[in-house]
């Protein structure tokens, strides 16, 4: 028994026929119901009504270098409008362009007073991302023509301080590839839950891995990576009560020890219907 997805919206209309429920979609993780939640067919109806809502991921006009720095002068701690004043100081100064601007320099533009939103702010973080700077600024001015991709990522991963989750959304910000995938909590919540995930891989330490997984997943559902990832995210953010679930499932389905294991069969699907 097949579904059908139909949207219509004042932006158009899209049709769609998806598997049986039951039909795997990769090994171990199943298509699930449209109306189950958070089943690869729950996730692609709302991915298609996001690509006619929606549109689709831009470049942003910048220079690799340029959004590189944007990257590494925000991050944990820096509010975005100060990361932004910080670039725009950076940018105007012609860091991005000419090589040569040495760490000094580069600390004592970040330590003037930004203009935010009409107010004068310090740049807390000054002398940190100066350093930051300074050490890859060198490469990027140099750096040979990539094809938009994992390419371009994996070469910006070998920067001092430029981790996969920073080089991903560099990748994305720059040339909005679809050959990359943002993964944050949310998304590794979900892959857990519907058995695409190990449970024993994190973002940290096997981000690579998980990418992988997530965007063999995204093939096989029709659906770009980036429009997985937002609705994910609108999800989460629209009811909090959905995140705490999926960490609420995860606690209570957690594997038992080894010696344990054969007491009980631990679920990988769940069957959780939300109704307007």
């Amino acid at each position: 028994m097949t579904q059908i997805v139909a949207i219509v919206s004042r932006h158009g209309s899209l049709h769609r026929e998806l598997p049986d429920p039951d039909h795997l979609l990769l090994t171990g993780v199943r298509w699930g119901a449209v109306e189950e939640f958070p089943t690869p067919a729950y996730w692609t109806q709302q991915a298609l009504r996001h690509r006619l809502d929606g549109p689709a991921p831009r470049a942003s006009g910048r220079s690799l270098a340029e959004e590189v720095g944007a990257a590494l002068l925000g991050g944990p701690g820096i509010p975005a409008a100060v990361g932004q004043a910080a670039f725009a100081r950076v940018r105007e100064r012609g860091a991005f362009v000419q090589p040569g601007v040495c760490e000094a320099t580069l600390n004592a533009w970040l330590s003037e007073p930004l203009d935010v939103q009409g107010r004068a702010l310090s740049f807390r973080f000054a002398a940190q991302k100066a350093r930051h700077l300074a050490a890859v600024m060198p490469a990027l001015l140099s750096a040979p023509d990539f094809e938009a991709g994992q390419e371009v990522r994996n070469w910006l991963m070998a920067l001092p301080g430029v981790g996969p989750k920073t080089a991903s959304a560099i990748v994305r910000g720059w040339s909005a590839s679809e050959e990359v995938s943002l993964l944050d909590a949310h998304q590794l919540r979900v892959g857990q839950v519907i058995g695409l995930f190990p449970r024993k891989l994190g973002i940290e330490r096997h981000y690579l891995e998980l990418e992988a997984r997530l965007l063999k997943l995204c093939a096989a559902m029709d659906v770009r990576p980036s429009e997985l990832e937002a609705v994910v995210a609108a999800e989460m953010s629209r009811s909090p009560e959905t995140a705490r679930f999926l960490v609420d499932h995860l606690k209570a389905t957690e594997p038992a020890p080894a010696r344990k294991a054969s007491a009980a069969r631990i679920p990988e699907q769940i069957a959780l219907v939300f109704t307007a």
